[in-house]
């Protein structure tokens, strides 16, 4: 079977009888088949072609029968299916239009060896297969068919030109003129062709006729393009005019060409002076006048303020280029070849002259550059094969590209420099917005706060001060920016030409569907950073390799950052966006379920953490959300690594906390218990009050009584922490309510060791011993450590209270004995310490003070307690001050007061006072134990 495109579309049996090939929808099929060489055509692309924008799946059933119906037409089995489409394969079966390449690229190559006979007729002989002058005749209604058609047409225009070239030399021009003159009728924009048919009526002594042609196309550039002629055909006019007839040859003298292309500067630049000077340090020129490299990328997220950094950058530095400045822009994902002509162009070589192949236009480029200092900046650039054609080889020429991708091939393979945009900082960003808006005076809070509003994205700043310059007052757009609901859609301006919205919208449409499921999902999240654990459990990515590739990729287009622990950030504005885009193309469903899943990964990652930081208080949640482990939980060596970890992801975790409470919270409230460790350890005593509450109001939404009194527990510690004794006793007395009816002893002697020391500690000693001796009781009975060293340490500090020294050293004794035994062990032994060591200390024995007070640092340190170690430091600093060594007196217990201002504490105001007064007195008498 011969299939032939060039004309009308038909198929011709091995008698040369046309074979029908079906209705007009069989040959539509046929032709997207055929134009795809061999691809596959997905059904989406094949049913948009039969049935336009609005065919669905529907009509899949209908496609499958053309296909079946085709395939009988033709009585070949060559067009198979293959995943989501369809495909022919021409093994054993022709295509005029590939005869048509063969013979051409026969023809050329006979020509460039100097066989013109030959030459000519070859590419006459792939000139007589075309049937008409258009391939895909009357099924060339689709992007694909169409452009394979395009390309057709051009490369029979090109062998077209290169046959009369040949013809003309061999002196056939009488035997052209009637031809020609029809093609070039036909084609009044290639100049090529009007000036062949030129020389060809001149030779054949026309010249009246050949005068015509150069002014019919002149107007008509004129007209159409508002050109001129280029130069080939200038010159060829005005040799007709002069010279004799076989003089004339179309020939055109070299042109130097200095573009000057640079869009205007932006008006009021401010900050980047980093940016700048990193510019000037790749233009910089050694001795040998070589410039550094011959190429930077500028990159950066939508609206960072890129082409306004090269441009200013780039009119600073015109004089730096005297052979010119190109400034091409390749939005639109314009080919590379159409770029590489547009530059040769510009730079003076004659349209006929550029190079058919992209290879050799680069290559000439190279060429042209070598010995000029031209600056080439390229704008909106996708990736590195659009870029790399224009590196410079060697001389003073500088390529600038401006991309949203990172375009690291570029960096790896040529050594091209990297100049990353982050966001403005607070001072530029406010003159750039007082800047636009016409104002003058110190910014005011409203000001500052717009500033603050915008993220430090140039562009976002830029559109608030426009609103503000049109008159909107600075009080009305913080409200409504303010609201995350409306934010973007207020960074718009009136005449929606400019909006950060559509900005961030380019790059998340160039997105694969799995790039942009999880830009969408990081959107779920009220999180400046989420780990990568977390990431792949948001869009159930089991897979290290797909993650790491997934945002690979999202990193390389500058739609979120990975710092060193390779946690993954999202700019706010592309956050909001992100949660946006969620909210319209996924379900509530879905939506929900990436949400527990995230949750259930930060809740097993905080247990994790919880074991080494906090091993005695068991695994909240255990049996309300039985889920198998996850992929990437952190790796927590030791409570330091635990510590860490949290550190790290505490403002996350309670931001989700916060979040999802009212939606999630059967998950919600064990990951409030499950960062009680480190809330008692490392936060200020506010948010670990904060945080609980919304534990326990998640607890009781999910119906869990064991998860309301966990956390009523930890609220009584809290507030005790803080004096706070009439919140404590009620949250104390609630939970040992709650546990007595879900018959948890440990839980309730735990709340009552608790109570029973705050009780000691606001000097109701009598009123204490009760619940301390019930916790004895409750803890003897279950043989628990842990339990036994709370209740024995807060019975010495009652007995201490009480001035029984004997019965609190026996306690405290005790208490350490049942540390020995404990999962936590060194938390619980650095308490003992503490508690031991104020004993010594009051007892006047300052030797054994110092040393329990020392081994309660390490310990403390050891496990990651910053409150303990403040304490222990304390009691280090009463023992420094009883030997008259103030200065370690004073530097022990300033390191313990700055640990305290950031956690808040009891002590912290006794601390203060007692530090001032080391610092007022420092050659006194030895100060009073206290």
């Amino acid at each position: 079977m011969r299939f032939e495109v060039l004309g009308p579309l038909r198929a011709v049996d091995a008698s040369g009888s046309v074979v029908p090939v079906g209705r007009r929808q069989h040959e539509v099929v046929l032709a997207c088949l055929l134009a795809a060489g061999g691809r596959t055509v997905t059904d989406g692309i094949l049913r948009e072609a039969l049935w336009g924008h609005d065919a669905n799946e529907s009509k899949q059933v209908a496609l499958r029968v053309l296909v079946h119906h085709l395939r009988r037409n033709l009585g070949t089995g060559s067009i198979t299916r293959t995943a989501g489409g369809y495909r022919i394969m021409l093994d054993g079966h022709q295509l005029d239009a590939d005869e048509f390449v063969t013979l051409v690229d026969a023809a050329a190559r006979d020509e460039a060896r100097g066989r013109l006979a030959e030459a000519r007729e070859g590419y006459r002989a792939a000139l007589r297969l075309w049937r008409t002058t258009d391939a895909y005749q009357g099924t060339a209604d689709t992007d694909q068919v169409r452009g394979a058609a395009d390309h057709l047409g051009e490369q029979r225009l090109g062998a077209y030109e290169r046959c009369v070239d040949i013809e003309l030399s061999l002196g056939l021009h009488r035997e052209l003129c009637a031809e020609l003159s029809a093609v070039a009728s036909a084609n009044t924009l290639r100049e090529r062709l009007q000036a062949q048919l030129m020389l060809a009526l001149v030779r054949s002594d026309r010249r009246a006729e050949a005068l015509t042609v150069y002014e019919r196309t002149r107007r008509i550039l004129a007209d159409e393009l508002g050109a001129d002629p280029g130069i080939r055909l200038q010159q060829l006019y005005t040799a007709i005019l002069r010279g004799p007839a076989q003089a004339v040859t179309p020939t055109a003298a070299p042109v130097t060409v200095r573009p000057a292309q640079l869009p205007a500067p932006p008006s009021n630049f401010v900050g980047r002076h980093d940016e700048l000077a990193a510019l000037d340090a790749v233009n910089a020129e050694p001795g040998s006048g070589q410039r550094l490299a011959g190429s930077v990328v500028v990159t950066g997220s939508g609206g960072m303020g890129k082409t306004a950094l090269v441009t200013q950058w780039a009119h600073q530095h015109r004089q730096s280029f005297p052979d010119g400045q190109l400034y091409l822009d390749l939005d639109n994902d314009v080919p590379v070849s159409v770029t590489l002509a547009r530059a040769l162009v510009d730079l003076g070589i004659a349209p006929d002259d550029v190079p058919r192949q992209a290879e050799a236009r680069a290559a000439r480029l190279r060429s042209l550059l070598s010995g000029r200092a031209v600056l080439m900046v390229l704008d909106n650039v996708g990736s590195a094969q659009q870029a790399r054609p224009f590196i410079p080889g060697s001389g003073g020429s500088l390529l600038v590209i401006i991309s949203r991708n990172r375009l690291d091939g570029l960096v790896a393979r040529e050594g091209t420099h990297l100049l990353v945009l982050a966001p403005l900082p607070v001072e530029p960003a406010t003159r750039l917005l007082r800047a636009t808006a016409g104002m003058t005076g110190p910014p005011t809070d409203d000001i500052r706060t717009l500033v603050e509003l915008c993220h430090g994205m140039p562009l976002a700043i830029r559109i608030v001060g426009a609103h503000l310059r049109l008159g909107t007052s600075p009080g009305v757009l913080v409200g409504a920016l303010h609201d995350e609901r409306t934010r973007l859609a207020r960074l718009t301006t009136t005449d929606g030409d400019v909006n950060v919205p559509a900005v961030i919208a380019v790059s998340y449409r160039r997105l694969a569907a799995s790039e942009r499921q999880l830009l969408r999902r990081l959107g779920l999240l009220d999180a400046h950073a989420v780990p990568p654990g977390a990431a792949a459990a948001l869009c159930g990515i089991t897979s290290a390799t797909v993650l790491t590739d997934l945002i690979g990729r999202l990193a390389a287009a500058n739609l979120v950052a990975v710092d060193a622990a390779d946690r993954l950030s999202l700019h706010q504005l592309t956050h909001l966006f992100a949660r946006e885009q969620g909210q319209r193309d996924d379900t509530a469903a879905d939506q929900a379920s990436a949400e527990r899943q995230a949750l259930r990964w930060y809740a097993q990652a905080a247990d994790a953490a919880q074991q080494h930081i906090r091993p005695t208080v068991g695994r909240a949640g255990r049996d309300t959300a039985p889920e198998p482990r996850p992929l990437f939980l952190p790796d927590l060596a030791d409570t330091a690594a635990a510590v860490a970890w949290v550190d790290a992801e505490a403002d996350t975790i309670i931001a989700m906390i916060a979040q999802f409470g009212g939606t999630h919270p059967d998950l919600v409230w064990p990951l409030a218990a499950n960062i009680r460790g480190w809330l008692q350890r490392r936060a200020p005593r506010g948010t670990w009050i904060t945080v609980t509450e919304q534990g326990i109001r998640a607890a009781a939404l999910a119906g869990s009584s064991i998860g309301e009194a966990t956390l009523y527990a930890s609220l009584g510690v809290a507030h005790s922490l803080l004096l706070q004794r009439v919140e404590a006793r009620a949250a104390y007395l609630r939970a040992s309510t709650l546990f007595e009816q879900n018959g948890d002893d440990a839980g309730r002697a735990d709340v009552e060791a608790s109570l029973g020391a705050m009780l000691a500690d606001g000097g109701a000693l009598d009123e204490a011993l009760p619940p301390l001796l019930r916790a004895r009781q409750l803890a003897a009975g279950l043989d628990d450590p842990d339990l036994l060293f709370k209740v024995e340490l807060n019975l010495g500090y009652l007995h201490r209270r009480a001035d029984r020294q004997q019965e609190a050293l026996d306690a405290y004794t005790s208490a350490l004995a049942a540390a020995e035994r404990s999962d936590d062990r060194d938390w619980l032994s650095a308490s003992a310490h503490v508690n031991l060591g104020r004993l010594r200390f009051l007892l006047g024995d300052v030797d054994l003070a110092d040393h329990h007070y020392d081994t309660a640092v390490r310990l403390a340190r050891s496990r990651g307690d910053r409150m303990l170690e403040a304490w222990a430091l304390h009691g280090c600093s009463d023992v420094a001050a009883a030997r008259r060594d103030i200065p370690a007196a004073i530097a022990a217990l300033h390191e313990a007061v700055t640990i305290l201002e950031r956690l808040g504490d009891r002590r912290l105001d006794e601390m203060r006072a007692r530090l001032a007064e080391l610092l007022s007195d420092t050659s006194g008498p030895a100060p009073r134990a206290t």
